[in-house]
């Protein structure tokens, strides 16, 4: 029996794994492989007696359970065989293994069954495994073979040296019991996949094996990629292939990458998909990571071609399925093999299609934002230059506008703030000129549109714009909100945690509002306005545009400017004595229909909720 390095390794940590008490002194270790081999052959004879006596052979592990302390305690109330629970888990009737006593005592003399007995304490106390059905039986007895393999090979290799021996069980890395190994070390080594083995005895260090030949290079590639896909192989392996393939990719010589890409990449595609797409972050990091090397080689003239452009499409629908979800790891990982995607592709319209679809498909607000985001680095990457019009592989301009539009009117914030950003790179490359019907978002339109202008001729620019660094989440592009823009249908954008406001409780009735809150006072009213506006003179501030500032402690209201006003209250006011009535010219509807603009008033959210509760109450 031959066995490779890594085979060894792993039989290494299951049989220390599987010990109560793993041997610490190489007497230990010889006794215990004298047990193993015991076990092994305790567990035929089982299975022997369970065939004569026509039960299961897990009913005859039960039975001799039983046996072994049931003459002094009972089957139910046995709890412990010195430091072991006895009964282990309390799931299944013991009434056929009590029931099967007489017959196996009829059938086997007192010593064989003293022996059996025995040896079942033995299992019971030695490995970490319960026997309770027909599953627990054929693993116990699985990993009894499997050890017992181990320690044979092992001992072979010692030259049945006890010291020797126990070194073989103690080693720690493959270099090391490769060295041990000695005149086997090439048998050994020959087992293991080309390239699929690695040392890393630093952190970081691990050492790969040459590339293979341009002969040989895509048969290896097609190899390790079955290997990847393969839901049978161990999480391990496929890692390792992973890596290995990265690696070789990494270090390839450009003319072989560039004549080779082609034909390996059909190869790569659909088991890059499926890695791309695991729960396990190690192997959906490895493939996000090997897709961003390839993105990153491979030259943008080339994904017109079949295999290429097919594999764009697929894995651009796989990694939109992991930008939003909760483990950071994945997130972060298919986050940035898209943008490498979207880059190294130079905005391929295979890409854009999938992003469209996959923005009308989603309705995860992050998988929306995401989305539009990879759509206008798309139209930044490519320069506008390949959606001029309609085509079987192009999107039309009308198409992104409508998608644009679309989401400038719903959405979160961050959403919105996206579409923005799309119609502004159309605006830029495509030409686009439509009017907006919102006026508070036809100002923040003009206002980004200025802060972007200066990344649009740099893809990499107006990438960490919008996302931030690669390897970096961002929750939104930092956009400012000028301070002219008022209240409109409610949206986040009138928040501004920016200006400065003192939270107060102004006595205020609906119709005194002004132009700044026209819309919420009915036509019926503004013609009642009185021609002066009674409020109480206090502590509070108004912030009125387009009025002239009135000193404090006059007969009138402080009016004061934005940048006057307290933003934490750190002078509290004085206890609020009688307050005196004072008045303001009220504000004629023609006055207001001619200079609304100019005389918009700005509340904050907070005193704008408080002043429409006070006034209704008044009303």
């Amino acid at each position: 029996m031959s066995m490779n390095t890594t085979i060894l390794l792993q039989r290494q940590m299951e049989f220390h794994g599987m010990l109560r008490h793993p041997p610490h002194t190489p007497s230990q270790l010889k006794d215990t492989h004298k047990v193993m081999g015991a076990l092994s052959k305790f567990f035929v004879d089982i299975r022997s007696i369970a065939s004569q006596m026509k039960v299961r052979p897990e009913t005859v592990f039960q039975c001799l359970m039983h046996i072994g302390l049931g003459d002094a305690v009972s089957f139910d109330k046995q709890r412990r065989d010195g430091a072991v629970p006895m009964h282990q888990a309390k799931v299944l009737t013991r009434a056929g293994a009590i029931e099967l006593e007489p017959r196996l005592r009829e059938a086997l003399s007192d010593d064989v069954l003293s022996v059996l007995v025995e040896l079942c304490k033995s299992t019971r106390t030695l490995m970490r495994i319960k026997i309770e059905d027909s599953s627990d039986f054929n693993m116990t007895e699985k990993a009894i073979q499997q050890a017992l393999e181990y320690l044979d090979f092992i001992s072979n290799a010692s030259s049945d040296f006890p010291e020797t021996m126990f070194k073989f069980y103690m080693v720690e890395d493959e270099a090391s019991l490769l060295k041990m190994l000695g005149g086997q070390s090439s048998a050994a080594a020959s087992d293991e996949p080309v390239g699929a083995s690695y040392s890393g005895a630093e952190e970081g260090g691990a050492e790969f094996s040459p590339l293979p030949s341009e002969s040989r290079l895509e048969g290896e590639v097609r190899r390790l990629a079955m290997l990847c896909s393969s839901a049978s192989e161990a999480a391990g392996e496929r890692l390792k292939a992973l890596q290995v393939l990265d690696h070789w990719f990494t270090s390839l010589p450009v003319d072989i990458f560039h004549r080779s890409i082609r034909r390996m990449v059909s190869h790569l595609s659909g088991p890059l998909v499926v890695c791309a797409g695991e729960k396990r972050s190690a192997i959906c990091r490895q493939a996000c990571a090997l897709i961003a090397t390839l993105a990153g080689r491979i030259p943008s003239s080339l994904y017109n071609e079949g295999p290429l452009s097919v594999a764009l499409s697929k894995w651009c629908s796989v990694l939109l399925r992991g930008v939003f979800v909760t483990v950071t790891a994945i997130a972060h990982a298919t986050d940035t093999a898209i943008r490498s995607l979207v880059v190294g592709s130079a905005g391929h319209p295979h890409l854009l299609k999938g992003l469209v679809d996959g923005l009308s498909m989603g309705s995860h607000p992050e998988l929306r934002r995401r989305c539009l985001g990879y759509i206008a680095l798309c139209l930044v990457a490519s320069q506008g230059e390949t959606y001029g019009g309609v085509d079987s592989g192009k999107l039309a301009v009308q198409e992104l506008t409508t998608v644009a539009m679309k989401y400038m009117d719903m959405g979160d914030t961050n959403c919105r703030k996206m579409a923005r950003a799309v119609f502004i790179v159309l605006t830029r490359f495509a030409g686009v000129v439509m009017a907006v019907k919102d006026k508070k978002t036809e100002l923040l339109i003009s206002q980004e549109s200025g802060e972007l202008s200066a990344a649009l001729s740099d893809v990499g620019a107006f990438e960490v714009a919008l996302f931030g660094a690669r390897g970096t989440l961002r929750q939104a592009p930092k956009f400012s909100t000028s301070s002219a823009v008022g209240p409109s249908k409610g949206n986040d954008e009138t928040a501004r945690p920016d200006l400065p406001v003192k939270r107060t409780r102004p006595i205020v009735k609906r119709q005194e509002c002004g132009g700044g809150m026209a819309h919420l006072v009915s036509p019926s009213r503004e013609k009642v306005m009185p021609d002066t506006v009674d409020i109480y003179q206090t502590h509070d501030t108004l912030i009125m545009a387009g009025t002239p500032k009135y000193s404090s402690g006059s007969s009138t209201a402080s009016i004061v400017s934005v940048e006057e006003v307290n933003v934490n209250g750190a002078s509290a006011p004085e206890p609020r004595t009688q307050p005196e009535r004072v008045a303001l010219p009220a504000i004629s509807s023609e006055s207001r229909g001619k200079t609304n603009e100019a005389i918009t008033t700005k509340f904050a959210p907070s005193l704008q909720r408080k002043i429409e509760s006070l006034s209704s109450r008044l009303v």
